[in-house]
């Protein structure tokens, strides 16, 4: 969180943009520091996200193929996927993709979630590489559901890996969560214009009340902290997912290696998030995967 004097900092900057500021750039600036101190808001107003449990696993050049096989078979047996991905920001360039994190849904609310390092993928003539086309191969089966906060097109800029192809995208059913999350919340939470007893203020938690604007989609950060009353930490949205996050790729000092636990747990985190809200909004039935 931030200090006080940090916060009333960034509250200062954002009331006392510089005239000198204008068009994107000031726009940009404004929504640089609200994030900030929404950011804040949410850490001082919940606990963190805490995610069910999960096993870790890293796929680049280093996995072995023993491991890429034990993959492929929990996703050959499983039907429920929740997918997110990570780029890197480059100035005045497009993003460059660099992780593809999925997330097994197995039995018992246990999952897996694979991070794919697509900046440290073996050689496309290695079996490795096949086996880990095979895994995409699996994945986008037509009887396999993938849930994504978004559209599953955030794929296509990862075409470039040769992992998987534009039609293999498209061959499953493939669910915008977030679309689903706003008809949810619209439906079960409309407008209520009763005071509160102690604070002489409405309650309402409609998306107009809590900010939302009726055509703007939910970040899943405000998901999670309406509706799991969780701070999903957002901090590392920006950080550089390109550098390697497995612990085995090289050799790391102890504070390189604790950053790097800090993005993939980040990254992991989307996923998991994106899970629980489809159990709590009975998109995904609890009962289904005890």
């Amino acid at each position: 969180m931030l200090s006080s004097a940090e916060y009333n900092k960034i509250k200062w900057q954002l009331e006392n943009i510089p005239a000198t500021i204008t068009g994107k750039p000031r726009q940009n600036l404004r929504n640089k520091l609200k994030k900030k101190l929404h950011e804040h808001e949410f850490a001082y107003r919940f606990p963190p996200f805490e995610p069910y449990h999960y096993q870790q696993y890293f796929i680049n050049y280093n996995t072995s193929e023993q491991t890429l096989q034990h993959l492929i078979e929990a996703v050959k047996n499983s039907t429920s996927f929740t997918l997110d991905t990570e780029s890197v920001c480059v100035p005045y360039q497009p993003n460059k993709p660099a992780l593809i994190q999925l997330q097994v849904i197995q039995e018992n609310l246990f999952s897996y979630v694979i991070m794919i390092e697509v900046c440290h993928l073996p050689h496309e003539n290695t079996e490795k590489f096949e086996l880990i086309r095979e895994l995409f191969v699996y994945l986008f089966d037509p009887n396999n559901d993938i849930y994504i906060w978004g559209s599953i097109k955030e794929l296509e800029k990862f075409m470039e890996f040769h992992l998987f192809s534009s039609n293999q995208i498209y061959r499953s059913n493939n669910v915008n969560s977030q679309d689903i999350f706003k008809i949810y919340w619209h439906d079960h939470h409309p407008h209520q214009s009763i005071l509160s007893s102690t604070t002489n203020d409405t309650s309402c938690t409609c998306e107009t009340c809590l900010g939302i604007q009726l055509n703007d989609p939910w970040s899943l950060q405000d998901a999670v902290g309406y509706l799991l009353n969780q701070w999903l930490d957002k901090r590392y949205t920006c950080s550089s997912f390109d550098i390697g996050l497995d612990p085995t790729l090289f050799h790391r000092n102890l504070n390189e290696i604790e950053h790097r636990n800090i993005m993939a747990t980040y990254a992991t985190h989307d996923c998991l998030a994106i899970h629980q809200i489809l159990i709590h909004t009975n998109v995904l039935n609890n009962e289904q995967q005890a």
